[in-house]
């Protein structure tokens, strides 16, 4: 899932993707140990995508925080 997709997601869209990623990392960490074929490359996108998520919430949260913040101020 690329950047800009992401961030068309509702936040909840975006909390679920990460909770379902995060499910699929477990499984595949937990089946590579009893497996011979590594799965590296998965491994290494489900980490990135979740990342790429993660930054969108936390742009999210600090754009919440100046926009609040602001209005404090005032």
């Amino acid at each position: 899932m690329k950047i800009g997709e992401i961030r068309e997601l509702p936040e909840a869209d975006i909390s679920d993707e990460i909770a379902k990623r995060r499910k699929k990392l477990f499984e595949h960490r937990f089946s590579a140990q009893h497996e011979e074929k590594q799965r590296a490359g998965e491994i290494r996108q489900l980490k990135e995508e979740i990342a790429r998520m993660k930054t969108v919430q936390r742009e999210r949260q600090i754009e919440s925080e100046k926009g609040g913040g602001a209005d404090d101020r005032g």
